[in-house]
């Protein structure tokens, strides 16, 4: 899996994964998100996944845990453009709304994350 890092002048950043999300390649994914906010700090954290082509419980997992680190730096979290069968896992999973809506540490239940830990 190849991910592409792009970082917007208003603090977003969005990560595009090419290829599979799985338990081969997951990992890859939580060493992107954490490189994200060990340098410069990111308002919003976008992981576009229009080239997902396959992503299983190991990838879902991966997107859960950007979507909790996100918040406990105080970012914003969205999962855009899931496809095909990486959309139905994630309907089918009840996961696709709360991925795909674009939610801040103070939505989510987590309360306040503004400060890095």
């Amino acid at each position: 899996m190849n991910i592409t890092v792009h970082r917007e002048q208003d603090g977003t950043v969005r990560l595009t994964p090419a290829g599979n999300l799985d338990m081969a390649t997951a990992g890859d994914l939580d060493q992107h998100v954490a490189d994200v906010f060990a340098g410069e700090s990111a308002h919003t954290l976008i992981v576009n996944a229009s080239e997902v082509a396959f992503c299983d419980s190991s990838g879902i997992h991966a997107l859960l845990r950007a979507r909790e680190t996100a918040h406990r730096y105080g970012a914003a979290f969205q999962l855009s453009s899931p496809t095909g069968i990486t959309r139905r896992t994630l309907e089918v999973t009840g996961l696709l709304t709360p991925l795909t809506t674009l939610s801040t540490s103070e939505g989510s239940g987590h309360g306040s994350a503004a400060a890095r830990p």
